[in-house]
């Protein structure tokens, strides 16, 4: 291997992915890059409070789930929630279940989430090693677990892990399939059938974007190798029987029951009102996706121009034109659509991170043309330039939002800036066994940031801090909470589904008059004035319990949120 060096950290990697001609990874191998993962993906899962607003929104009505026992219809209080499929909400409620059911901490709804990284990871590194060996399969997955894109989605309880984890399954068979050419029809109930089964899973997660993908993937291998022998092996019409026996019951139950108005939203509004224009305000030109490329993937982009080399020069291989298909006819797809997220191109990560793996192996051979060591160099640039930013940002917001900079985010700026370091290591020598000491400094900076730094920003978080302050009162055994100019649907899972949003301070004053002995307004200071008249107007006496100072991130504007008692309440605040 080009550039390797002695020393522990070689032995180690040496021991986990020997130099072999094997396509498999190790006992051993699998353990570690499981292991890694788990600290990497899982450290703040029960840390970080609930974010708004998607992960509030779908962790809630999980949680809705369990107190009704309906679990067809989902619902956001007494909202539809017909954007999506229940597929990922039966997933958080079962996991829900194992941990206190409707009381279920946040982590609880998020484990289907860490599941799914996980399981997405363990199989591009399956899929690499299946291309270009061991060593190719552990870096992949190493690359894929250290992106920022999926720290995030594995530590939120929502729907894009666990669809990127059937993304890899379906791109597994059908990489398979391809390689068994013209041979004999395989058998259905084996790689066919994995292919088809990761498609009903993901219409019932989030729909057909999988299916996209696939179709696309296809259609490019169709195009790119004039040769359609292979594609007897799907067995199409038992496939769409096993998909459909998969995702239809449920659709036609939920069809039924609510007369047709599931079909049109999540089909009219959420699918193809994403496509012609920007969807709740995400939007951006063509090229959005590329151009926030490097910070999305970081750190794994430190071999981004490396990468996009070797499938430059190895353009006319199987296994390259299989990955390529996968890459970058999705790509095109999800930027020409109007509506966009960074983590939208996920599904297409894995093969980006075997192509990396691929070009680490062979970065000796790539690295003697002028042009690749040239592209390599560039990004190189911006990975550092980024990875100084990322390092800075942790302790910069500290003392922003804290007036201080605890320990634990500068001990993870220092590994932020470690991991700059470390890819700089890596991209002078590209080699292997250096990957591991990049990806471990990556571990520990990812693990400090999302563990301890991002949830101890204590002003990002109003609505934990509204539960708190809530928490603190006695006097009722069922309190009543009600926000004005604080929205957000955090506030529901931390103080119940009865929480009332309101929409002005006088609607809280409303709401306040009706229940007077057993409910806390919190009022921003933007809806105090219509607060206090509404008040008079009613003839209802409050006072402050407390002030609870924060940030809206959704909005970004800061809050002032002053707690009111009426006067005849019967709640107390426990100093």
């Amino acid at each position: 291997m080009p550039g390797d060096d002695g020393g522990a950290v070689s032995r180690l990697w040496s021991w986990l992915a020997p130099t072999t001609d094997s396509k498999s990874l190790s006992g051993r191998a699998w353990a570690a890059l499981t292991l890694i993962c788990l600290i990497m993906l899982g450290s703040g899962l029960t840390s970080i409070p609930v974010m708004d607003r998607d992960e509030a929104r779908y962790a809630q009505a999980s949680r809705q789930m369990l107190e009704t026992g309906d679990f067809i219809d989902i619902r956001f209080q007494e909202t539809p929630r017909h954007v999506k499929p229940a597929g990922i909400y039966w997933m958080q409620a079962a996991s829900a279940t194992l941990f206190g059911g409707a009381d279920a901490p946040i982590a609880a709804y998020r484990l289907p989430s860490l599941l799914g990284a996980l399981i997405a990871v363990l199989g591009t590194a399956w899929l690499g090693a299946r291309i270009g060996g061991a060593g190719v399969g552990l870096t992949a997955g190493l690359f894929l677990a250290a992106s920022f894109v999926m720290q995030i989605e594995a530590r939120t309880a929502k729907t894009d892990a666990m669809l990127l984890a059937m993304a890899v399954f379906a791109q597994i068979a059908l990489f398979l399939m391809v390689r068994a050419g013209d041979k004999p029809k395989l058998k259905f109930w084996g790689k066919p059938a994995l292919f088809w089964a990761a498609h009903g899973v993901a219409l019932m997660i989030k729909g057909p974007i999988i299916a996209l993908v696939s179709a696309a993937t296809i259609a490019a291998l169709v195009f790119v190798r004039k040769d359609r022998t292979w594609l007897h092996h799907l067995h199409v019409i038992k496939g769409l029987l096993l998909t459909g026996a998969i995702a239809l019951p449920w659709v036609i139950a939920i069809t039924v029951m609510t007369n047709g108005a599931f079909l049109e939203d999540s089909i009219g509004h959420a699918l193809l009102g994403k496509v012609n224009k920007a969807d709740d305000s995400h939007g951006g030109p063509p090229g959005y996706h590329l151009a926030i490329f490097m910070g999305v993937y970081w750190p794994g982009a430190v071999m981004a121009g490396l990468a996009g080399a070797y499938a430059w020069l190895h353009r006319k291989t199987d296994h390259v034109a299989f990955l390529a298909a996968w890459i970058v006819p999705s790509w095109i797809i999800f930027e020409l659509i109007g509506t966009k997220l960074p983590h939208y191109v996920l599904p297409v990560y894995p093969a980006i991170a075997i192509m990396a793996g691929l070009a680490v192996r062979d970065a000796g051979e790539l690295l003697t043309h002028q042009w690749v060591r040239r592209m390599h160099w560039a990004s190189l640039a911006v990975f550092v330039v980024l990875g100084v930013i990322a390092a800075a940002l942790a302790p910069y917001g500290a003392w922003r939002l804290l007036g201080d900079v605890p320990p634990a985010t500068l001990a993870a700026s220092a590994a932020g800036l470690t991991t700059v370091a470390f890819g700089v290591w890596l991209a002078l020598r590209p080699a292997a066994a250096r990957v591991l000491s990049f990806i471990l400094s990556a571990m520990v900076f990812h693990a400090l940031l999302f563990g301890f730094a991002a949830p101890g920003l204590t002003p990002l978080w109003p609505s934990q801090q509204i539960a708190q302050l809530a928490g603190k009162v006695d006097g009722c055994t069922d309190v009543e909470i009600m926000t004005a100019g604080y929205r957000e649907p955090s506030n529901v899972f931390y103080n119940g589904t009865r929480t009332y949003l309101a929409t002005t301070g006088a609607d809280a004053a409303a709401r306040l008059a009706q229940t007077p002995e057993c409910s806390i307004a919190f009022v921003d200071k933007r809806e105090l004035e219509s607060f206090n008249r509404a008040l008079v107007a009613a003839g209802l006496e409050a006072h402050s319990i407390g002030v609870i100072a924060g940030i809206n991130t959704v909005k970004n504007r800061d809050l002032t949120l002053t707690a009111y008692i009426g006067a005849q309440s019967k709640l107390t605040l426990d100093k």
